[in-house]
């Protein structure tokens, strides 16, 4: 592909893999990712083990397991193996050489299916100052299944913490997708909570763990769901509400989202969301229907054009309108996360 492009301030970035020596060269590299000093003056990067043990021994989780038992007529110790049972099946287990390996193998398939992938690094530097003093949060628009793979891809080109990504349950039909993306950062959540209070307590406390101990920064879909339309869906608030409550509860001084817009010149699900428009039901995520899909890389589908806007601080957002003194105390907090969520859209 020759030299590195730039096309008004954007990047193409699989000529700077081509740069450095290929796909091998490239993710084989030595990785330098900024450590946190805010909440401890050596940070440590707690292992996927740890970071499930602080959650079912948080307060939270444990206050949640005695009333849920009270209300079930059920033993502590059931109601904790539940609990158990649902935060290692949620959790992810990320690896480096798994995230080397898999990385190897998806940068491999992206160069077979687009012209160019174009990021406005500048704005990616400048971003990843921000992991040595803050809690971030990557809030992108979400086209494609393709979408979360690019943002650890390049997270990892720019040495850019990898996020912990939340994934619908859906991936985990499928063991030997679902097993890769868990060891590259994924956790798996269901698609409705409902009423179920054990899971929303252990979904809470595993979101609010990685921002207050920076163990990743966090990534999330704020439109919930894959745009059928190729335009941006109503946001929703529930998960946004979680992020922004350590910052209500003077856990943490700061959360910074950062948007990320994401276009294609044609994606990959082109002609399956033409068949669920025509009243198909969606087809199950599963191992077959990855190895049924390999035509695709016979195909080209032009290119991918990715944007990391301006961070928002919740510090300055909240700085005019309401005392956190008054809401740390309180057991439930009512925010303002819908407007957070229509500025950052």
């Amino acid at each position: 592909m020759g030299d590195v492009g730039v096309i008004d301030d954007y990047t193409e970035w699989l000529a700077k893999v081509d740069a450095v020596g290929g796909e091998l060269a490239w993710v084989t590299r030595h990785k330098d990712f900024p450590r946190n000093t805010s909440q401890r003056a050596i940070p440590v990067r707690r292992s996927a083990d740890q970071i499930i043990q602080s959650v079912l021994k948080s307060k939270r989780v444990q206050e949640t397991i005695k009333a849920e038992a009270i209300k079930r007529g059920w033993t502590q110790q059931a109601v904790q193996a539940e609990a158990e049972e649902i935060i290692h099946t949620m959790g992810h287990r990320m690896q480096m050489p798994a995230v080397r390996l898999v990385g190897y193998a998806i940068v491999s398939v992206v160069k077979r299916l687009f012209d160019g992938i174009f990021v406005n690094s500048a704005q990616l530097q400048r971003i990843r100052e921000l992991f040595n003093s803050d809690a971030v949060v990557f809030m992108p628009t979400h086209k494609t299944y393709m979408d979360f793979l690019l943002m650890s891809l390049l997270c990892f080109d720019h040495d850019i913490p990898l996020p912990a990504i939340a994934a619908g349950m859906d991936f985990m039909n499928s063991k030997f997708m679902g097993e890769a993306l868990r060891r590259c950062g994924a956790f798996f959540i269901r698609r409705q909570f409902g009423n179920d209070q054990l899971y929303w307590s252990l979904f809470t406390e595993y979101v609010q763990t990685h921002l207050i101990n920076t163990d990743h920064p966090v990534e999330f879909f704020v439109e919930g769901t894959r745009s059928r339309s190729g335009k941006s869906l109503y946001p929703r608030y529930g998960l946004l509400q979680i992020l922004v409550e350590p910052f209500l509860r003077c856990q943490l001084y700061d959360v910074i989202v950062v948007p990320v817009t994401i276009n294609y010149d044609k994606i990959l699900e082109e002609s399956l969301y033409a068949y669920e428009l025509l009243g198909f039901p969606k087809p199950k995520e599963s191992t077959s229907g990855l190895l049924k899909a390999r035509h695709i890389l016979n195909k080209r589908f032009g290119r991918v054009y990715m944007t990391f806007g301006e961070p928002i601080s919740i510090r300055k957002y909240f700085s005019t309108s309401l005392q956190r003194s008054e809401l740390a105390c309180k057991p439930e907090l009512r925010s303002e996360p819908n407007l957070i969520a229509v500025a950052v859209m």
